[in-house]
């Protein structure tokens, strides 16, 4: 079976600003239908990257959400989930790595970008980074971690509608055959159960042929065995560090590395059956320490990493692959963000159009839906302070 035949599409990205996001590892990405956001990430000429970008998904233009002035200092291998107005940012490093560990959840409005700090209770997670963390509902799961000495696989819970942390189980209740601490796994959550995926400790890569199950009900932690696909009778390999996004009752593993090689496979687990699927989509270069996000229409987004062990090279890459066939509204719209010049074609402040640059009622009178002409809003951070964004993330 050749699987080098369906690559994921390069994006091209551009910023009316003249800077783009620095190409990182480490960073953390989340998706709407309409913006991809990023927070953090490390370069080694740079050091921490402490800030937080927007890209517009329809013309595919950058904007800076925030930067070291505001974004918490502790933003590499961090947790991001999104709420509908915020991002959501806890645990995370800055460098030298593990002597800053971030403790607080912190919310950046999506529209402003600007910062705080949730107030929380209840028995929250210790200081660790490189945790995993899935939200489902109206609540947010993390498992595991390192703080730099020690790997954990701690599980803790946040209900946000209350930022309550609770704590489901601790390495303390670890006997006999339960699972190792680890960092830079990857998890699902579906029915009350959660699925750890891969992983390190200090000189461990954790396979795929096993995982551990936690039952959220009863704190109880289980090693199942998973099924190979059987088209290539195989299991993913032994990784860390790669990325993961769930979709209904599967997640999708992209990329990662078991130390000497880097892997550039995107598979699928189906989490009720613990059964292995090998997708027939393959990254354009093998990637670890990057992020993926997948939108709520099922486009699959791969964002950042590194592409050979210990290379001091960031990716600034943007890949695309389409998981589900999108409606036909979200067909149409991205045919004619495409085709439309003023909207796909990036132009020096310096030049003038030929052509007069649509309004919003001339959106309005071709009949575009008013919700897509609002993917076209841009960050206006000033105006934004002093009345408000027009325009819904």
């Amino acid at each position: 079976m050749d699987f080098q035949d369906n690559l994921m599409e390069e994006i091209q990205t551009w910023t009316g600003e003249g800077c783009t996001p620095t190409g990182r590892s480490g960073h953390r990405i989340s998706c709407t239908d309409s913006f991809l956001f990023c927070v953090g990430g490390y370069h080694p000429a740079h050091g921490p990257l402490q800030d937080a970008w927007r890209l517009n998904l329809s013309t595919c233009e950058w904007e800076q959400l925030s930067d070291a002035s505001s974004t918490p200092a502790e933003t590499v291998s961090h947790c991001l989930v999104s709420t509908k107005d915020e991002l959501l940012v806890f645990g995370g490093t800055s460098y030298p790595f593990g002597s800053s560990i971030g403790v607080d959840v912190s919310a950046c409005d999506k529209r402003t970008g600007e910062w705080r700090v949730l107030e929380c209770q209840g028995e929250a997670p210790p200081a660790l980074y490189g945790q995993a963390s899935r939200r489902v509902g109206d609540y947010v799961y993390t498992v595991g971690g390192t703080s730099g000495y020690h790997f954990s696989l701690h599980a803790h819970a946040l209900h946000l509608p209350t930022g309550t942390w609770s704590s489901l189980a601790t390495n303390a209740l670890f006997k006999g055959e339960e699972p190792s601490g680890r960092y830079r796994a990857e998890i699902g959550v579906v029915q009350g159960r959660i699925v750890v995926a891969g992983g390190a400790a200090a000189s461990t890569v954790f396979p795929l042929d096993e995982v551990p199950v936690l039952d959220v009900g009863t704190g109880k932690w289980a090693v199942k065995k998973t099924q190979p696909d059987p088209r290539v009778h195989a299991h993913p390999s032994p990784r860390r560090c790669h990325a993961a996004v769930q979709r209904g009752k599967d997640l999708y593993i992209v990329g990662g590395t078991d130390g000497t090689e880097v892997f550039d496979d995107v598979w699928k687990l189906d989490l009720l059956s613990l059964s292995w699927a090998r997708l027939a989509l393959v990254l354009p270069r093998p990637l670890y320490f990057h992020d993926a996000a997948i939108t709520p229409n099922g486009c699959l987004y791969v964002y950042g990493g590194l592409s050979s062990i210990g290379s001091r090279e960031r990716s600034q890459s943007l890949y695309r692959a389409r998981l589900d066939a999108p409606p036909l509204l979200e067909a149409a719209w991205e045919s004619f963000a495409s085709h439309c010049p003023t909207i796909s074609t990036p132009m020096p402040a310096s030049v003038t159009p030929a052509i007069t640059t649509p309004t919003t009622l001339d959106f309005l009178a071709a009949g575009v839906p008013r919700r897509l002409i609002q993917r076209l809003a841009k960050l206006n951070m000033e105006q934004t302070k002093r009345r408000g964004n027009a325009f819904s993330t």
